[in-house]
């Protein structure tokens, strides 16, 4: 679906279960997310109805790939809120590729997307208030805070940008970027 410079971020397979599991079965990892799951099953179960929401919604999470070793690094994508209807941005990073910027970079992709490909006006990001490595991957694509509030029956933060910030936050992250190559 998208590359990086880094990921291929696609559809989940059949063969992204495992990586899925030892994910959702990590409590370091569901920390902040949701609750941990036991099964290998139910991780199967999980990466079906996230997939069936490509054909009902036409969004959906994707798995992350590394391009250069082919391993599952975790998955990304949009998804409706339910108690605003809002087009979130949402991310979860495998625990042995922390801090190497994946999260940034495909969620950078997947909202760039949504923005250019899918026409939405606005898109959000939800996190635990504590949560300061996501918020911190917020501020990165240029959101900024709205609310604290009730979401997915939890008390988040609520991060927003605007299709027309993002464009022109896009224009100057390009710039700083090749800058900082030449």
């Amino acid at each position: 679906m998208l590359e990086t410079e880094r990921l291929k971020i696609r559809r989940f397979e059949d063969s992204d279960v495992d990586g899925v599991h030892l994910m959702r079965s990590d409590p370091e990892v569901m920390r902040y997310i949701r609750e941990t799951l036991k099964e290998r099953s139910e991780s199967a179960e999980w990466m079906r109805k996230i997939s069936a929401r490509w054909d009902t919604d036409g969004i959906g999470y994707c798995a992350l790939v590394e391009r250069s070793t082919g391993e599952f690094a975790g998955w990304c994508g949009l998804w409706q809120v339910p108690e605003t209807g809002e087009i979130e941005v949402g991310y979860a990073i495998a625990r042995s590729k922390w801090k190497m910027g994946y999260a940034t970079e495909a969620a950078e992709a997947v909202v760039g997307h949504g923005f250019s490909s899918l026409g939405l006006d606005h898109i959000v990001a939800l996190a635990y208030p504590e949560n300061s490595a996501s918020i911190n991957v917020m501020q990165k694509l240029g959101m900024t805070y709205v609310e604290t509030g009730t979401f997915y029956g939890k008390r988040l933060v609520k991060y927003s940008v605007r299709s027309d910030e993002w464009r022109n936050g896009f224009a100057r992250r390009e710039n700083e970027r090749n800058a900082a190559s030449n």
